[in-house]
């Protein structure tokens, strides 16, 4: 269920259809989304699955895109999702999220995972490496990280 902290809570996911529908984000887009997060209202978890979805499908997006969903989405997942402690469940869910050990994250989702490392007090070393192999396979370097074990998803 959507957040009540909202005047109208269905408005993100709408927006969120709308942008699918579309296949593209724009500026006024963000503004929609941004006003929708503000005033201290908190994401759902159907919320921030399709906002997840949006940067998992690669639309062609407005620069304010990536810093609305680094900040947006890395603030949720650390605070509410993980609480401050990125455990081994967590770090399964936000690569699941990401789309998987071998995933190439665009702008918005590679900004994202830094974010959610640089706020996260503790991370478990699986999701290290998936942060380094993502940064290695940007910079066109195909070796994988290694890791103690796959996670499974």
């Amino acid at each position: 269920m959507a957040s009540t902290s909202r005047d109208d809570p269905g408005i993100l996911l709408r927006r969120c259809e709308s942008i699918a529908l579309r296949k593209e984000i724009r500026a006024e887009d963000v503004a929609v989304l941004e006003s929708s997060c503000s005033a201290g209202a908190e994401l759902a978890r159907e919320e921030a699955d399709a906002l997840f979805a949006l940067a998992y499908a690669g639309f062609p997006a407005c620069p304010e895109w990536r810093e609305f969903f680094s900040e947006t989405m890395s603030g949720w997942f650390v605070e509410t999702y993980a609480r401050n402690n990125v455990g081994d469940d967590a770090a399964r869910r936000l690569i699941a999220w990401l789309g998987g050990d071998e995933a190439r994250l665009d702008a918005a989702r590679f900004r994202f995972l830094m974010r959610v490392l640089e706020r996260a007090s503790l991370c478990p070393d699986d999701l290290l490496a998936f942060a380094r192999a993502a940064m290695m396979r940007a910079m066109g370097v195909e070796k994988p990280a290694p890791r103690r074990e796959r996670l499974a998803v």
